[in-house]
């Protein structure tokens, strides 16, 4: 079943945005900070697993660091 929301495993701990500051060039270990405060959020590849398990059946979209709802 699809998610109407997302569960703030994305939201930055520390200033709680969701705005990532994702290099053009991330790959998978690339380190991922909020583009607000620069706290870290994880690696690149963590983020996206993470968006992947929470959008169910694509809900949301992750397009270039900003997640819209379908």
């Amino acid at each position: 079943m699809a998610r109407a929301f997302l569960d703030h495993k994305l939201d930055c701990k520390t200033c709680g945005t969701i705005r990532l500051d994702i290099p053009e060039d991330a790959g998978e270990d690339t380190p991922i900070h909020c583009s607000t405060c620069h706290g870290y959020l994880g690696t690149w590849g963590e983020l996206q697993r993470d968006f992947i398990h929470q959008s169910g059946d694509g809900v949301f979209d992750l397009d270039h660091g900003k997640i819209q709802q379908k």
